[in-house]
């Protein structure tokens, strides 16, 4: 999972870089109550997770609930913001289970961490009913007692959202978005099928 973490704090430093400079490059065009010009976008919710694998013919499956958060930059063209951004779900205590039975396991936690490109299409430039397909590579790690596995399962991290957004300045909105995440990770050969599902509370400028 080391790969993930190194390119996850890359990302978000080339994220923090890419706002600013197109922040500068992007306000003077930015009309009040108005989706258009540079995004940024804060969410954080509440969600679920579950990741499952087949392993020597057997199912394994890894559940909880989840605390998702997520930042999104990017600049508007037309009627449609493109951009880059991460998210993550973080399910502090999951419960493991197979062959019909579950158990929790004190002290393990897990991320789903995607990171990658972005769209958030408003049809209505002035309202704010938006939907916002994502598509990038992350990974699933697994932490025991505070320390990491080494190797965790990676791969294509899909999610798509819609939502709708309130103004409450001339540039800041405040909204309810629901997201469903799918990303079909691979480890030595063996697939780990993981969904998570949320729902965010979404802060944007825009």
């Amino acid at each position: 999972m080391k790969q993930v973490r190194k390119a996850f704090v890359s990302g978000v430093l080339s994220l923090v870089a890419f706002g600013a400079v197109l922040g500068f490059a992007l306000e003077a065009s930015a009309a009040p109550r108005t989706h258009d010009g540079f995004y940024l976008q804060l969410d954080v919710g509440l969600g679920y997770l579950s990741s499952s694998a087949d392993i020597a013919g057997a199912s394994y499956t890894y559940s909880g609930v989840t605390i998702p958060s997520a930042l999104l930059l990017g600049g508007t063209i037309g009627p449609v913001v493109i951009g880059g951004g991460f998210f993550s779900d973080y399910a502090p205590s999951p419960s493991f289970s197979s062959g019909g039975n579950s158990t929790s396991i004190d002290d393990l936690s897990m991320y789903l961490i995607g990171l990658g490109l972005f769209a958030d299409i408003y049809p209505d430039p002035h309202g704010g009913l938006h939907f916002q397909p994502f598509l990038g590579w992350g990974g699933l790690e697994t932490s025991y007692k505070g320390d990491v596995s080494g190797s965790d399962p990676t791969g294509l991290v899909l999610a798509i959202g819609g939502g709708y957004d309130w103004w409450v300045s001339n540039e800041w909105s405040i909204g309810v978005m629901g997201r469903l995440a799918y990303a079909p990770l691979k480890l030595n050969d063996v697939s780990y099928s993981t969904i998570a599902p949320a729902v965010l509370a979404t802060f944007t400028m825009h």
